[in-house]
């Protein structure tokens, strides 16, 4: 531009601006003549230049020889006008950068300072909605290492930020506890918004869950139960004092009433069960069979339902506790003594008496081995038979196997009889009206509520308690009650017989 004369007034009016033509045209007329305030401004534009290059896209190759000619001419033109309007404050007329011209006219204006707003100011204002991104005007391929500001452009690097996974750009969203719950109630329960079918399917996989659940609910009570049982049982054997660990019983009392000076122990009792006795007074014996698992304490209560449901320590169970019929005496003995106890699905209590439904099973265990508080016995076994604990399931009667005493000769006669029209096999052991019966009562499932009945005749004074077991043969028509035949299908062949009753 031209500058003022020192002699110039503030009212004049500054000299014209010079086109770039119009300069040239100066220069040129000048022949030869150096205008130094012209020298000046093109040496300043000279020295502007290099530093600002400017990267021009590609030419055609159609228009290469044309701009290489035109280059020279376009570029001082163009730094010249753009120096001119930063310094003079003034837009010209129509002109633009050499940037803006390689640029689409919707393209111009374009605010990319939305691609580079710090995390900060995501942060600040997460309920503002981030601008739409504008279509990239030449997107470029970055590598997953790069950073989002490395990327040229707003397309390439919302891109980048889009595609890198720990972008802050990328807001992570989380479900609460109760969102997780619900949703996982609606997949497993019917609700109002499933069809027909899909609540079908869930009632069934439901049900299905529940029975599995309790399945495995009752098992693992089960198994916890019968280790329970078998702990306690080993607990009660562990207070027996072996006979043959006893030098002296003298010193066995002195040890118990040192450990128990409180509890009254009835007159006669043998030793080896004192410290048993202790621990639960309605102790009256021990039984046991040979090559079985029936080896435990019998106890009596005031009635025959007490021990149903409650163990030996006194507290409630599904084992029970094998015990005497209340009628009988535990000291002498009646001449028919009935204990009763538990056939339980894993063997314990008396679950081992169904082996004396078989001839085998009575050769493997022919005796009986019995102790009350006061004396050990044994019993040979005699019988063996099922019968029923209902009336309606014989015709309204029910034999009475637990009558404790006869009376008379007549009516254990009478009984005998009837006992061996209903065993299952003869045994080839004898018995005579004088005799003491052992009878074992446990349940039985040939039909609803039968009872399996083991009876014992006791090893008489001075008798050889050995068995001939080759005696055995079984009964060919065994009397069973009415359910038994209506089960198998079967005519009852005694259904007109006689019922035997204690006269």
């Amino acid at each position: 531009m031209a500058k003022k004369k020192k002699n110039q007034s503030p009212e004049q009016e500054p000299e014209e601006l010079l086109s770039f033509e119009e300069l040239k045209n100066k220069v040129a007329d000048d022949a030869g003549e150096t205008d130094p305030e012209v020298e000046s401004l093109l040496s300043t534009l000279r020295d502007i230049a290099p530093e600002e290059p400017k990267k021009e896209p590609e030419p055609v190759e159609s228009e290469k020889q044309e701009s290489d000619a035109a280059a020279p001419q376009e570029d001082y033109q163009s730094i010249y006008e753009d120096v001119m309007r930063s310094v003079m404050g003034k837009t010209g007329e129509e002109t633009t950068s050499r940037k803006s011209r390689f640029l689409s006219d919707s393209e111009q204006f374009v605010d990319v300072t939305e691609a580079y707003k710090s995390y900060g100011d995501v942060r600040e204002h997460p309920e503002e909605k981030p601008a739409a991104p504008v279509a990239p005007i030449a997107p470029v391929k970055i590598s997953e290492k790069a950073e989002p500001t490395q990327a040229k452009g707003l397309g390439a690097s919302s891109e980048a930020a889009a595609e890198k996974p720990d972008s802050p750009l990328k807001e992570k969203q989380y479900r609460t506890f109760n969102e997780i719950f619900k949703d996982g109630f609606r997949k497993i329960f019917p609700n109002k918004t499933d069809s027909v079918g899909e609540r079908l399917r869930k009632v069934v996989m439901d049900l299905s869950i529940i029975a599995l659940v309790g399945c495995a609910v009752y098992f693992c009570i089960f198994a916890v139960q019968n280790w329970q049982a078998e702990k306690q049982h080993e607990d009660i054997k562990g207070q027996i004092i072996d006979d043959t660990d006893v030098l002296n019983e003298s010193d066995v009392w002195a040890d118990f009433i040192s450990k128990y000076p409180n509890i009254q122990l009835p007159e006669g009792i043998m030793a080896k069960y004192a410290y048993l006795y202790a621990i639960n007074q309605d102790l009256v014996g021990w039984v046991k069979i040979p090559n079985s698992t029936i080896d435990m304490q019998v106890v009596q209560a005031d009635n025959n339902q007490t021990y149903l449901k409650t163990d030996f320590y006194g507290n409630y169970s599904r084992y029970g506790c094998p015990y005497m019929d209340y009628r009988n005496d535990p000291k002498y003995l009646n001449q028919n003594t009935i204990i009763y106890g538990h056939h339980m699905s894993d063997g314990l209590v008396f679950a081992d008496l169904k082996k004396y439904k078989t001839v085998d099973g009575f050769k493997e265990s022919p005796i009986i081995e019995f102790d009350t508080l006061y004396r050990s016995y044994k019993f040979k076994i005699y019988a063996v038979m099922i019968t029923n604990s209902k009336a309606e399931d014989d015709n309204g009667y029910i034999f009475n196997y637990t009558v404790p005493k006869f009376g008379s000769e007549e009516n254990f006669t009478s009984y005998i009889a009837a006992v061996d029209e209903r065993k299952l096999y003869t045994t080839g052991v004898d018995i005579q009206p004088d005799d003491q019966l052992l009878t074992l009562s446990t349940c039985t499932y040939e039909f609803s509520d039968a009872r399996l009945v083991i009876i014992g005749r006791m090893v008489r004074d001075g008798e050889d308690e050995a068995v001939d077991t080759t005696l055995a043969v079984p009964n060919a028509n065994p009397r069973y009650p009415q359910a038994w035949y209506d089960k198998n299908g079967t005519t009852n062949p005694f259904a007109n017989a006689e019922q035997w009753t204690l006269k």
